[in-house]
């Protein structure tokens, strides 16, 4: 039996593409594995954003092209945007690679596979703005939660980001396609999609005369029988206006959550950054946010160390994260990448100070995020049921405001049950499942 292995760094888009690829070669009669000393073909999905998530990549795609010395009948497949970035000259620094795959012809991996099988080696990388990039087959590998991609690319060139290089500018997919794959991953048993894209909140498509934004499109999928969640990832504030804000509230299914990245708390970084809009602008945002949503919770992006960051700046960002009352960040130590402006600005922060930086904001973060845990306890959660818990005898789920909840008790994956919350750690929070008639589920 053919045998595919994939490794995947980077964000929800890199999930997604591993996806879509290992959905393509099960057509092709390919099972995944997970020992990468069983596969014909081993993919390395790549991700260019942090240098660290790099530097893994090419340490594994060292290990494998090692591997296939001993095992010459294995292919090795290097994708993802370092593969956008590095194109052939990947094939010179490592020997044995059999396919260098960019994001954009993701929907080509069985194709570039047959081409190198007659050639050696096969190159994909050209830039490619087309709707043939959405093009792959829908399949569910059996869980209860999918991803959907509207839109790929970015037209913002913020300083540290490499995206507009490397995936493109914004192109949007119809959406009557987006329709047609949620409609058939309900159809076998999803319950939750993740609509994504680099800068999602800026979906539009006018190809049936209609300009459809991300409001629209979110009301037309709310309609479909069977999904009961929406979420969409990852947003710019820029583009968070009032009529996308009331989506949540009405439209049942969207999930009360929303990324939304930040980067900086310091006006002068944000600047340097090119993002387009200041501290204040974003608090607004927040502001009117929450108030039409009181129960959602919110999650940001943070780079700490861009190129001049001071102490000042950092305090800034940190009472920026006081204020803002997340329930969580995700918080990076800054790297210069290839083709982003920010590599050419002078004054580095030296890594020992950025450490400290990043340890002091995630300090803070979590005596925020315990804060909005303890006052969950003791409250009814509605749960979408994922299955069972990696903690022995439990099962897990999440809330529509995103948070992990593993309980105790019995509850059909897919369905949506009612938890009540006894305890809670760093990451997640515990509970008991009750009934319609509010006893103990055993």
């Amino acid at each position: 039996m053919k045998k595919v292995y994939v490794e995947t760094y980077g964000c929800q888009m890199n999930e997604h593409d591993s996806e879509r690829m290992l959905a393509i070669l099960s057509g092709r009669g390919y099972l995944r594995t997970d020992r990468p000393e069983d596969a014909g073909v081993v993919i390395v999905n790549t991700c260019s954003v942090r240098g660290k998530a790099e530097q893994k990549a090419y340490s594994s795609i060292g290990r494998y092209v090692e591997l296939k010395k001993r095992r010459p009948g294995m292919r090795i497949v290097f994708s993802g945007c370092v593969a956008q970035q590095e194109g052939e000259a990947i094939l010179s620094r490592f020997e044995g690679i059999d396919v260098v795959l960019g994001p954009s012809r993701v929907h080509m991996i069985d194709e570039l596979l047959d081409t190198a099988g007659l050639a050696g080696s096969s190159v994909a990388v050209e830039p490619y703005g087309g709707q043939d990039r959405f093009r792959s087959p829908v399949k569910n590998f059996g869980g209860v939660k999918a991803y959907v991609t509207i839109m790929e690319g970015c037209d913002h060139f913020c300083t540290y980001c490499t995206v507009p290089y490397l995936r493109g500018r914004e192109v949007s997919r119809r959406a009557r396609e987006i329709i047609d794959e949620v409609e058939a991953l309900v159809g076998s048993g999803v319950r939750e999609v993740t609509l994504l894209g680099q800068n999602v909140t800026s979906y539009r498509d006018a190809s049936e005369g209609r300009d459809m934004t991300l409001y629209y499109l979110l009301s037309l999928l709310n309609d479909i029988r069977g999904l009961e969640r929406i979420r969409f990832i990852t947003s710019h504030p820029k583009d968070l206006d009032e009529r996308l804000i009331a989506a949540f509230a009405d439209f049942g299914k969207v999930c009360r959550h929303m990324h939304l990245p930040v980067q900086s708390g310091s006006d002068r970084v944000l600047r340097l950054m090119a993002r387009g809009y200041t501290t204040q602008a974003y608090m607004n945002s927040l502001g009117k946010l929450r108030k039409a949503v009181p129960d959602i919770a919110v999650t940001s992006d943070f780079i700490v160390g861009f190129p001049s960051e001071t102490e000042d700046d950092h305090r800034d960002t940190v009472l920026f994260v006081k204020n803002a009352g997340y329930d969580n960040i995700f918080s990076f130590k800054y790297s210069d990448r290839p083709l982003a402006r920010a590599s050419k600005l002078e004054d580095k922060v030296q890594p020992d100070v950025i450490a400290r930086r990043l340890r002091d904001l995630q300090s803070v973060q979590l005596g925020l995020t315990r804060y909005i845990y303890a006052s969950l306890v003791g409250t009814t959660q509605r749960v979408l049921v994922e299955g069972n818990s990696k903690r022995q005898g439990r099962m897990q789920g999440r809330t529509s405001q995103g948070r992990i909840v593993n309980f105790e008790g019995v509850a059909d994956k897919g369905a949506v049950a009612d938890i009540v919350i006894g305890d809670y750690s760093d990451n997640a929070l515990y509970g008991r499942c009750m009934n319609r008639e509010g006893r103990d589920v055993h």
